[in-house]
């Protein structure tokens, strides 16, 4: 495996950079996590730039980038917050399910759309009583003429209240004879008569927002079908480590945000006559924090190389999961023990890491369920 990046993907990542240094200032980052608002400018801005289109199929009017180029975007799209990286992140989810299993003339549909920022994608699958065990589902969809009517509630759903969003929603068809048999994936635009959505009031992870979604008898047409009713649960098994990998991605964008902003503290605060960084104490604990974002990135480059290349990765996906996203709680805390009470205080931006660090190991599959599947793949 080659560590030295491409030349384009050097350029790649300066482009990043040079979109976010512009587009989402601290001041700027601040507001919108207090106000609890994603600016679609921004999103529509990195749309124009081709980030958006990275993660649509090239026979959808996409890049069909690499998940090693997507990791980069991913990275520094969560520089300023690691909200932005999910936005796009849940356009690749809902991309790949469409491209794979969609009828064709759904995905000539809605793919060249996502792909130009007139449609966005999340995916709603959770519910109230229904977290890890997430096959326990209980929304229902029920045939009624050529139609589906959705019944039910999901929860913690990323992103499903923006303009012009689509939602992928799991729904039980049937019985089966496990609780995995029966459910079925749909496509269900967020605007339609039956459906309430509402943003939830949480201590992090506030710009993008999740929200609880209640469907009333929501009609949608039989074309939203996704694939073949009683799939789903084989549909969504298939892209989980492309979804572990992306999140490694972006909580390493983050951690080295909180790592930067410590280490320059470090080097200004006064304390009895010079930086606390001189003391070996706060230089030890920056030191740590580095070698542990390290340790992460590489995980997780590791984890995209073997996706890329075709490889067996669902343990390295469920590794690069679990470690980064326990690194950067521990990174997230170690910022705020160095800044002490300023970071306490919103001119800072510690204190949004640490609030955003904590959802990482519970989102997207808790680090319990992280070590079931490796202990798993260990032959336990």
């Amino acid at each position: 495996m080659n560590f030295e990046p491409t030349e384009e993907q050097n350029l790649l990542r300066a482009a990043i950079e040079r979109l976010v240094r512009t587009e989402c200032s601290h001041e700027k980052v601040r507001i919108w996590d207090h106000d609890g608002i994603f600016p679609e400018p921004v999103y529509q801005a990195m749309v124009q730039a081709g980030f958006v289109a990275m993660v649509v199929p090239v026979a959808y009017g996409g890049l069909g980038s690499s998940m090693a180029d997507c990791t980069i975007l991913y990275e520094e799209v969560a520089r300023p917050s690691v909200d932005f990286a999910t936005r796009i992140a849940l356009q690749a989810w809902g991309s790949m399910i469409l491209a794979d299993f969609a009828s064709e003339d759904l995905r000539q549909e809605i793919l060249p759309k996502v792909a130009t920022g007139h449609v966005k994608l999340s995916f709603s699958l959770t519910e109230p009583q229904s977290g890890s065990d997430a096959a326990s589902l209980t929304t229902a969809a029920r045939r009624d003429g050529d139609d589906w009517l959705l019944r039910g509630q999901k929860v913690f759903s990323s992103g499903a209240d923006a303009p012009d969003n689509m939602m992928i929603v799991a729904a039980r068809t049937a019985k089966g004879a496990t609780r995995q048999e029966g459910i079925s994936l749909f496509l269900v635009p967020n605007n339609l008569p039956g459906l309430t959505i509402n943003r939830l009031d949480v201590i992090g992870r506030r710009i993008l927002g999740l929200t609880e979604i209640f469907f009333d008898d929501v009609r949608l047409p039989s074309r939203y079908l996704i694939g073949e009713a009683g799939e789903g649960w084989t549909y969504i098994g298939r892209h989980l480590e492309r979804e572990r990998i992306t999140l490694a991605a972006n909580y390493i964008g983050t951690a080295r945000s909180a790592l930067e902003e410590a280490t320059a503290y470090a080097r200004e605060r006064q304390q009895f006559g010079r930086p606390i960084g001189q003391f070996q104490v706060i230089a030890h604990s920056l030191a740590d924090m580095a070698t542990e974002l390290e340790a992460g990135r590489w995980l997780t480059a590791m984890a995209a190389w073997r996706y890329d290349q075709g490889l067996p990765c669902r343990k390295e996906a469920s590794m690069a999961k679990l470690f980064v996203s326990e690194m950067l709680q521990r990174v997230t805390a170690a910022g705020m023990q160095i800044l002490g009470g300023h970071a306490y205080t919103t001119d800072y931006n510690m204190q949004r890491h640490w609030r955003d660090a904590r959802n990482a190991t519970v989102g997207g599959g808790t680090s319990q369920i992280q070590r079931q599947l490796i202990s798993r793949e260990l032959g336990l």
